[in-house]
């Protein structure tokens, strides 16, 4: 049968097309691809932007005209509700990437975004949840074409664009993705619709055969989660479905500022005919859990990307004049640690006082059996001198922020403990060494030789592979050195021993600021140098946080 495919002109739309051309003349179809002008650039859904009905409109105007057979939609495109009469969607094809990536300049991660970076978002649910991982960048909102938005990513306007993975990977951009994001997707996010007329019974029976019930189950599931919070994609809403047997359903609500959220998953047996209704039960739970403050009509109409952000002059999230929170300096990435410290109440600002440099080196992961990945720095790396991680070696992570990125990576992580980093925990994870087993830990120049001791005990061969190193940097930013002068911070605290010698060297302590350890060795470098140390973590995980933050708030008496 010959089928005329209807799409928008769009690059992205064209290679949309093309996925769905070729699996149609796979299946001995004859398909021509007819480019439907329109008017809408490709999807925004930002407050001001938001024009789904036109993206869907046009094409089935151009299918009710004639001109076509059947049109291709991006899931999110279509309304959610009055669904036309005359119209159906014969085939839901298997689901592509559903992620979110970022693209920045020279490949940098999210947490290696330098603070005040101007990253372009084009929905208020990146916005919303990007925010809550970095709240010291500054979002743009960007329209246009994807290809558009990925020309903006340069020197002197954008230093990095958030925008989902089939996009990049459909305009051949997937060498430019820095890192997959882990937010939650767009209700129906790469998912496509083959959308015709309901009594066009050849057309349907054609396009059966690229129908995928289980994509069309999770997509159902996860639309039926707007429909039942009575908002659109306009709200920051994610949702993602999963189905083997069982439907897994995840759904979240987000404050736009990043603050607050509520998330909720649940996996049940279902059907097709009971996709709507769960998607439906979840957003019956959010909304108990009051999620409808964060999406009222009222609070989106008043969203303003270039009002109450990050202040464009300042590296810093600066507090409420009558925040009486104590506020911590943390020489470090933003990452779980700085989460949980602001979880418990503290008021925190990440900066760097140092950056990673390659040195010489030669890989030795090779016939491992074990690599041992310490932190998310060790795989830029990694990446850097294109080394791979060998087949066939088992791979642990030293924390779950580190085990992200790995995984990230497409590498399958065996062991990791929970939480923050710590070799300890680690060590404590591994089996006793069983014959001879060789564990390579490629990482710092700076590393703790904790976690090669304490693998050595176990039985292990353990080589360190030093691959770079943490130098202090040459210089710090101006605020920085301006703000810890006048005596903005409360409280530092050094998560390691090199980032303790870069304080001390790079911005010097001050009297009044009370200095805080993450372990130990840290301790010892701060009293080497004179610096009293006010408390050390008990533990490096979320009770040594807790710990921290109750002698603090004690100390300054804001409880």
């Amino acid at each position: 049968m010959k089928l005329r495919l209807g799409v928008r002109g769009s690059a992205l739309a064209l290679a949309r097309s093309e996925f769905v051309a070729g699996r149609l003349r796979d299946a001995g179809h004859e398909v021509e691809v007819v480019q439907v002008t329109t008017e809408a650039a490709d999807a925004s859904h930002m407050a001001d932007g938001y024009s789904v009905l036109s993206f869907a409109g046009e094409l089935r105007d151009a299918l009710r005209d004639g001109k076509c057979d059947v049109v291709v939609h991006s899931h999110k495109d279509l309304p959610l509700s009055n669904y036309p009469e005359d119209l159906t969607i014969a085939a839901v094809p298997k689901r592509g990437d559903h992620r979110d990536v970022l693209v920045s300049l020279s490949g940098r991660p999210l947490a290696a975004l330098p603070r005040k970076s101007r990253v372009g978002v084009s929905a208020l649910r990146r916005m919303a949840q990007v925010r809550a991982l970095r709240p010291d960048l500054t979002f743009v909102e960007v329209g246009g074409t994807a290809e558009e938005r990925f020309r903006r990513v340069e020197p002197g306007d954008l230093d990095a664009i958030v925008i989902s993975a089939i996009a990049a990977k459909s305009l051949g951009h997937e060498g430019r993705i820095a890192e997959y994001l882990p937010i939650l997707p767009a209700p129906g996010q790469g998912a496509l619709a083959l959308e015709c007329p309901r009594d066009a019974s050849d057309v349907i029976e054609a396009l059966s055969v690229i129908d995928d019930i289980e994509t069309r189950i999770c997509v159902e599931a996860e639309r039926a989660v707007l429909t039942g919070l009575h908002t659109t994609y306009l709200a920051p809403v994610g949702a993602i479905a999963s189905r083997r047997g069982v439907l897994g359903l995840k759904a979240g609500v987000f404050s736009v500022d990043g603050t607050k959220r509520v998330v909720l998953e649940i996996g049940l047996p279902t059907s097709h005919l009971h996709a709507e209704r769960t998607g439906h039960n979840v957003a019956n739970a959010l909304l108990q859990r009051r999620a409808d403050r964060f999406i009222a009509p009222e609070v989106l109409a008043n969203v303003d990307l270039n009002a109450e952000q990050v202040d464009p002059e300042s590296m810093f999230v600066e507090s409420a004049a009558d925040d009486d929170r104590v506020r911590v300096l943390l020489p470090r990435l933003e990452g779980r640690l700085a989460t949980s410290l602001r979880s418990n109440g503290l008021r925190v600002d990440c900066v760097t006082l140092q950056e990673g440099k390659l040195i010489a080196a030669d890989n030795l992961m090779r016939g491992a059996d074990w690599v041992v990945i310490p932190s998310g720095q060790t795989m830029w790396a990694l990446r850097e001198r294109g080394w791979d991680i060998p087949d066939g070696a088992k791979v642990a992570a030293m924390g779950t922020t580190t085990q992200q990125i790995v995984e990230e990576a497409g590498y399958t992580v065996t062991l990791c403990p929970e939480g923050t980093a710590s070799s300890q925990r680690l060590v404590e994870m591994f089996p006793p060494a069983e014959g001879d087993q060789r564990v390579v830990i490629p990482g710092p120049r700076q590393l703790s030789t904790k976690l090669e001791e304490g693998l050595r005990d176990k039985g292990y061969a353990v080589e360190r592979n030093e691959i770079y190193s943490m130098e202090d940097v040459a210089e710090i930013e101006p605020e920085l050195r301006a703000k810890w002068d006048a005596g903005t911070w409360d409280a530092i605290l050094l998560s390691q021993p090199s980032t303790a010698e870069a304080y001390i060297n790079v911005l010097g302590n001050r009297d009044d600021v009370l200095a805080l350890a993450w372990d130990d060795e840290t301790a010892s470098v701060l009293e080497a140098a004179g610096v009293p140390v006010f408390e050390t973590a008990k533990s490096k995980d979320v009770y040594g946080v807790a710990a921290l933050a109750r002698a603090l708030k004690g100390h300054f008496n804001r409880e």
